[in-house]
């Protein structure tokens, strides 16, 4: 299949090279000239798993251009993967897509052949059938189905995974115009797949619906585990890992995103809910558990802060391990780290901090605030408390005396992932999300957990959903940094 590929970003780029590699000729299209330049010339521009060397095997069988005229017009088929960024209310903008429409539109009215528009960028339910469809209609002249056809095709896929993800789907999702366009997707997809997937081939409003409830179904389940964690907590010699491996066994559960630690966090997931409460309204309805879900959410970096601020007081030097939404990825939008990281910093503490990946995200994230370091041990340098917060697999191999001996006096490590199990008790205070204290006489609780269960909202200064934005800039090889 000739495939013109609009929108070369972080997935885009990732799905263009994937259909390459299975043989397809794919001409890239991005705005971006800078972008389109440097993939000319051989360089990978999106920090991804895999992606360069992906590209590498598949340059025969890929072009890059500006020219959204000359990709429509040698293609059968045309995916558009832009942005549609959230509008204040929640809803998805259309623009990006709006504007693609328009620069594809002459060169579809003068085809004469069928041709595919597979919309893959998440929107509003409703909007292929009642915006996108009559757009097309009416700047090409021609009717939908019949002499061309429309696709929503949304990706089920991980940043730092996104690679083995698109190639190996549990579920395709094709919603469609007509039944030729849904056949020749589904198509393109079997020849691309390494596995066998469900195909789930609907309507356009109905994939529209699935796209939004999917991802608020996944989201639900890790607030529940993450509740779960924090009551895990409040009871003596409970443990979240042992409870949700048991619940996960069960088929009606599944252990897939039941693990409790750090909230959702990524450009995905948080917007999402906010969208399918906005759908509900726009339908005369109302969400209920979707508000729900983002609350437990947001409580989260209320309840470190609450637990950090009960062991330091402001003025003291914080540690935090992991400052991306998640490992494997330099993205903090949405990343509950720097959420917690901009707390701290509004209270008054300092603040140190490491990944392998996001520093420079975070760093525009937080407008320079705060130490940068590129040695874990190094952040941790005279801390009053350490938090692991994102679980890269580097963390569980440090040495916890060499990690004390760098921290201040007495520290304390608060264990959001449950890395460190078995903490000598000479190196750290440990306390971990998820995990209830031994017994010891009395009602058999932990006093400590239940106080922060119950008071941390107030201790804590209230923090909405905030968008963090994230950056290209290239990790700085030097010495920790302060910004």
């Amino acid at each position: 299949m000739n495939i013109s590929f609009i929108g070369l970003g972080k997935l885009g780029l990732c799905s263009a090279a994937c259909f390459a590699t299975k043989g397809h000729r794919v001409i890239g299209v991005d705005s971006n000239r800078r972008h389109i330049e440097a993939l000319n010339e051989g360089h990978c521009p999106i920090d991804e798993t895999d992606l360069p060397a992906f590209l590498d095997g598949c340059r025969q069988d890929m072009e890059f251009t500006l020219d959204y005229d000359y990709a429509v017009r040698n293609s059968d088929m045309t995916m558009i993967n832009v942005p549609t960024p959230s509008n204040e209310d929640g809803r998805f903008s259309n623009a990006y897509i709006d504007a693609v429409i328009d620069q594809i539109a002459p060169a579809l009215k003068a085809k004469k052949g069928f041709h595919i528009v597979v919309i893959i960028s998440t929107v509003m339910p409703t909007t292929c059938e009642k915006i996108f469809k009559p757009q097309l209609e009416q700047l090409t002249g021609k009717a939908c189905g019949q002499d061309f056809g429309l696709v929503y095709n949304p990706e089920f896929i991980a940043l730092g995974s996104v690679l083995h993800d698109f190639l190996n789907p549990d579920m395709l999702l094709i919603g469609s115009s007509d039944d030729r366009s849904a056949q020749a997707v589904k198509q393109v997809y079997t020849s691309t797949v390494d596995n066998n997937p469900h195909y789930a081939l609907m309507n356009l409003t109905n994939a529209e619906i699935t796209k939004l409830s999917l991802n608020c179904y996944v989201t639900m389940k890790i607030s529940f585990a993450n509740e779960l964690a924090a009551l895990c907590e409040s009871i003596a010699t409970a443990d979240v890992d042992v409870v949700t491996s048991a619940l996960g066994a069960d088929t009606r559960v599944g252990h897939r995103y039941l693990k409790g630690g750090m909230g959702f966090g990524g450009p995905c997931f948080p917007r999402d809910n906010l969208a399918f409460q906005r759908c509900a309204e726009d339908a005369g309805g109302q969400a209920h558990l979707s508000p729900r879900v983002v609350k437990v959410n947001g409580e989260i970096v209320n309840r470190l802060f609450a637990m950090i601020g009960e062991h330091a007081p402001s003025g003291s030097t914080v540690a935090l391990l992991g400052l991306s939404y998640k490992p494997g990825t330099h993205i903090v939008e949405e990343s509950q780290p720097v959420m917690l990281a901009q707390t701290l910093l509004d209270a008054g503490y300092v603040v140190r901090m490491h990944d392998p990946k996001a520093t420079a995200s975070a760093g525009e994230a937080l407008q320079g605030r705060g130490t940068y370091c590129l040695d874990p041990y190094d952040a941790v340098r005279g801390a009053s408390v350490v938090v692991v917060l994102t679980s890269w697999p580097v963390y569980s191999d440090l040495d916890l005396d060499k990690l004390a001996k760098q921290a201040g006096p007495a520290p304390l490590l608060i264990d959001c992932w449950r890395i460190f199990k078995d903490v000598p008790t000479h190196t750290f205070e440990y306390s971990a999300f998820g995990i209830g204290t031994p017994f010891s006489g009395g009602t058999g609780n932990d006093t400590r957990s239940n106080i922060l269960s119950q008071d941390y909202r107030r201790r804590a200064p209230v923090l909405e959903c905030a968008t963090v934005q994230h950056s290209a800039l290239s990790e700085d090889h030097g010495k920790s940094r302060v910004l």
